[in-house]
């Protein structure tokens, strides 16, 4: 009856008849979009409208009436600004009484239908039946859509308009849109993934985003147990070296950045009958709950000198325990290469050179069959150069515009005699296996010194006693040779890593940084 009178007092204003079923026949001045209609923009209606002008307007508009005369659409925005590009002046319209929840509820499921309708209109669109009173249940129900995605779309309505507006024009799809509601309470992580959407940084920002939220939902819950055990923890904050620091009296036992910190006090309480001292390292990349255990600054500053005065001990001990195959090695070295470096000089070959070269050639061939091979090394070209220093040597450019001495020299002998030069390299080769380490294992004597001496004895070397002697074992130790760490300086390293962490961006921290990834409790002890 009310849209009856409507329409009778249409009539009585514009003097047009309605047609069958209730058109009539409205200006288009008159008509007003709808502030809540889900779709804000209409897009091109160019193609509509010259459809129009050739073909009219087939389908009604709905209308209500609104104040001073005037009508507010609810179903038909595209075909009203067709017909307006069009030039029509007049359009067929149904006036309905329609209260603003029902209007909602024809325009979101009139646009429903549509595929080019967006996620986010159609969201706002389910969010303000919700506003009007409507249930998820009656709005899915009305709409044709089931429960859960009106639950879906109802997520992405909550995202407010200015982080939106960091995604700008990005076509997201609706799992990208929900990624986004996820970080509600997180303002700033919202924020990074809004800005990220739709490029190819999306995807490193949702790892590092979940990576951010796992960690300060844990840190929330661990804040909390503390809270309930009564411990209220120390905020640590980096220095200026961007470097965490243990306060000054205490020592750090145990790192967490996962798991039950509830258990974790339990256990330490039953080691160590109290509570630890908690620090919280919220802070970039080496975050973590801290449990420190209280300690006698004095005594520690006391046991720390007592390390490094045994560590200075240990130190000379070791120094004084090698200095004799220090000694040796540079000693017998310099006697073996002024004999090469002879022969070297001599214009006929040396007697015994053939089976030198055999021996040598022999244990070098054997070495790379079993050990493998590995270049020269600087120390290789040293040697050879002594052993060949006063042969005059071709100079030049070895073929690709990069000179090369060591191969320069090496291919002049070659050319000039290839016996000796096989001696040289097979002798540079067989020192370079050899340094004052060599002396003091039995096995490095029986694989690298003795096999040399062999060669150069078929030369004529006389060896020296002390030769001989190193040859037979003298300069092994008897006991642990010191070159392993000491228990002082081992305690002096450990107190460094106890007193500071690692600054960011080192491999240290890289280590850090994934042992709280996966969880796990680092104890220092």
């Amino acid at each position: 009856m009310e849209t009856a009178n409507t329409i009778a007092a249409i009539n009585e204003t514009t003097g047009l008849a309605p047609a069958a079923g209730g058109v009539v026949m409205l200006e288009t001045a008159l008509i007003d979009p709808n502030p809540a209609n889900p779709r804000r923009d209409v897009g091109d209606v160019g193609e509509l409208a010259d459809s129009i002008r050739a073909q009219g307007i087939r389908q009604n508009l709905l209308v209500v009436p609104a104040p001073e005369g005037r009508f507010t659409l609810v179903i038909g925005h595209r075909r009203l600004a067709g017909a307006k590009l069009a030039g029509l002046e007049r359009v067929p319209a149904v006036v309905a009484e329609l209260d603003e929840r029902e209007q909602r509820e024809l325009m979101l499921v009139e646009n429903s239908q549509r595929t080019d309708l967006t996620v986010v209109e159609e969201a706002d669109g389910y969010q303000r039946l919700l506003d009007l009173g409507s249930s998820v249940e009656e709005a899915a129900r009305k709409t044709g859509r089931s429960v859960s995605l009106v639950r879906r779309r109802l997520k992405v309505a909550a995202i407010d308009d200015d982080m939106r507006s960091h995604v700008g024009a990005a076509q997201l799809s609706i799992e990208d849109w929900e990624t986004i509601a996820d970080y509600e309470a997180w303002p700033d992580l919202q924020e990074r993934l809004a800005k990220a959407a739709g490029g190819r940084n999306w995807n490193m920002a949702v790892r590092e985003a979940k990576t951010e939220r796992k960690w300060r939902e844990w840190l929330a819950s661990a804040r909390a147990t503390l809270a309930g055990l009564g411990i209220e923890p120390i905020e640590e904050e980096l220095s200026e070296t961007g470097q965490y620091s243990c306060p000054e009296g205490l020592r750090a036992l145990e790192y967490h950045s996962s798991g039950d910190i509830g258990e974790a006090v339990a256990e330490w309480r039953e080691e160590f009958g109290n509570d630890p001292v908690v620090g919280i390292r919220a802070l970039t990349w080496g975050r973590a709950v801290v449990f420190y255990r209280e300690v006698d600054e004095q005594a520690e500053a006391e046991a720390k000198r007592e390390r490094e005065e045994r560590f200075a001990a240990e130190r000379e001990e070791r120094e004084r325990a090698e200095a004799p195959a220090r000694g040796f090695s540079d000693a017998s070295r310099e006697l073996r290469l002024t004999f090469v470096s002879h022969l070297m000089e001599l214009k006929g070959q040396p007697k015994g050179m053939g089976r030198a070269v055999a021996l040598l050639a022999s244990r070098f061939t054997l070495a790379v069959l079993t050990e493998g091979f590995s270049q020269w090394n600087s120390n290789a070209d040293d040697i050879w150069a002594s052993l060949t220093q006063s042969i005059e040597a071709t100079s030049g450019d070895d073929g690709d515009g990069d000179f090369d001495p060591l191969r320069v020299s090496v291919e002049a002998m070659i050319k000039r005699d290839p016996a000796r030069a096989a001696l040289g390299l097979l002798i540079a080769a067989a020192e370079d296996a050899i340094d004052w380490t060599t002396w003091r294992d039995p096995e490095a004597i029986d694989r690298h010194a003795a096999p040399l001496y062999e060669a150069l004895d078929a030369l004529g070397y006389r060896q020296s006693e002390s030769e001989s002697d190193a040859l037979n074992g003298s300069l092994i130790p008897s006991g642990d040779d010191g070159s392993d760490t000491g228990e002082a300086e081992a305690a002096l390293e450990e107190d460094a890593k106890l007193r500071e962490t690692p600054e960011e961006g080192s491999a240290e921290a890289d280590e850090a940084g994934d042992a709280g990834e996966t969880g796990e409790v680092v104890q220092a002890e």
